[in-house]
């Protein structure tokens, strides 16, 4: 869904944040911890340590969460 002002409108001021926050992460992952074995990276968004790159499972299912948020109320607003 296009993210128009009013998409963004449906989040709060935290969870926007979060939102960005997540986003930026998954864009932008951290290299790997001197600790971790080749096969493992930490999240990009939150650090833990993982098996494999990109976002944790934590950060991965509240990324959805988020938008889906947005967008059920979103398509609610267009419905009316």
């Amino acid at each position: 869904m296009k993210r128009t002002k009013e998409w963004w409108a449906r989040l709060t001021r935290e969870e926007r944040a979060e939102l960005v926050w997540i986003e930026h992460g998954a864009n932008h992952p951290t290299g790997l911890g001197g600790y971790l074995p080749d096969d493992c990276s930490e999240c990009g968004a939150c650090g833990r340590a993982m098996l494999g790159s990109g976002l944790c499972s934590y950060c991965s299912s509240r990324l959805d969460e988020l938008l889906n948020k947005a967008d059920a109320i979103a398509k609610e607003m267009e419905a009316e």
